[in-house]
């Protein structure tokens, strides 16, 4: 994990930070759904607008958890070059221009959901039920893909190190 191979205090901080949010948005999903279908199945009673409120934590969790696989560059990843280079520095290197790649992609994401945040606070959107401002789920994807670029960024300084000491963790 970055946190624990970096030393720094804030990424440890981050790393528990985002741990705990996930738990509790986990959490959160998990309570309004057994809420949903206890009144639903149990009591005949179905609560209108438990589906609308689920959708706010869901976009938390999704965008949120993809900042975490981020951070702790547990990310799906096919590392195919690698199987048939044979040295430390070669491998390190082609890891370090991959995030370089990354961080392009992430960059202009971040850039698109500054455009989508900008555009959601201009707009005013509200849900259609309940009329909770959408705000509270669409700022989850500027948010959480300006994170996914930081940890690129800290995973390019990792790779870069790794390519000058010429050897892999």
């Amino acid at each position: 994990m970055l946190g624990n191979s970096n030393g720094s205090g804030f990424i440890s901080w981050m790393e528990g930070t985002q741990k705990i949010l996930l738990f509790c948005l986990m959490l959160t999903i998990a309570i309004l759904v057994f809420v949903q279908v206890l009144l639903r199945y149990v009591f005949k009673a179905p609560l209108m607008g438990i589906e609308e409120i689920l959708l706010f934590p869901t976009v938390w969790l999704y965008f949120l958890g993809g900042a975490n696989a981020s951070l702790e560059r547990s990310q799906i990843v096919a590392r195919v070059l690698e199987v048939f280079m044979k040295k430390d520095k070669a491998i390190a290197f082609i890891r370090s221009l991959a995030s370089v790649l990354s961080l392009v992609v992430a960059g202009w994401l971040t850039y698109w959901g500054w455009d989508f945040l900008k555009y959601s606070m201009r707009m005013d959107k509200v849900s259609p039920t309940l009329y909770i401002p959408t705000i509270y789920a669409d700022a989850a994807v500027f948010i959480c893909l300006l994170l996914m670029s930081i940890y690129t960024v800290l995973e390019i300084l990792h790779n870069f190190s790794l390519y000058k000491s010429g050897k892999l963790d």
